[in-house]
């Protein structure tokens, strides 16, 4: 019975990510909850399995750059990122741009953990560097 559940979480997993085209990580994450429960792991232990399954070296760690490299790709693709730079070039100009990225990634840093700062810096960067 074990195997058959595996089997099915497996396929839904396949089905959310090519039918319904949700992001893989959070497909993830969504089938892994799902198996766990059907398996009868109790709802208070699922995400410490998750994430001993994920890897107990890299956990906690991967869960994190993935919400946050998907919260960079939405500031990328919303325009944000565009707009974001667009201000800090025109409030500190193109010679003092450096001082525009300390200040944006000071409050940015403030709010979040390191490496989700990083992700969600890296496309504002990528368009300063465009343009």
């Amino acid at each position: 019975m074990p195997l058959f559940m595996i089997a099915l979480g497996v396929a839904i997993l396949v089905l959310l990510i090519v039918k319904l085209k949700l992001n893989t990580f959070v497909a993830l994450i969504i089938v892994s909850t799902l198996v766990g429960l059907l398996l009868g792991i109790p709802i208070t232990k699922i995400n410490t399995v998750i994430e001993n399954g994920i890897g107990s070296q890299l956990g906690s760690l991967a869960i994190v750059f993935g919400l946050g490299a998907m919260l960079g790709r939405l500031i990328a693709d919303s325009g944000a990122g565009y707009r974001i730079a667009m201000v800090l070039s025109e409030k500190f100009g193109r010679r003092q741009i450096e001082w525009a990225i300390v200040l944006a990634s000071f409050i940015i840093g403030l709010a979040l953990f390191f490496e989700v700062g990083l992700v969600v810096l890296l496309p504002i960067v990528f368009v300063i560097a465009n343009e």
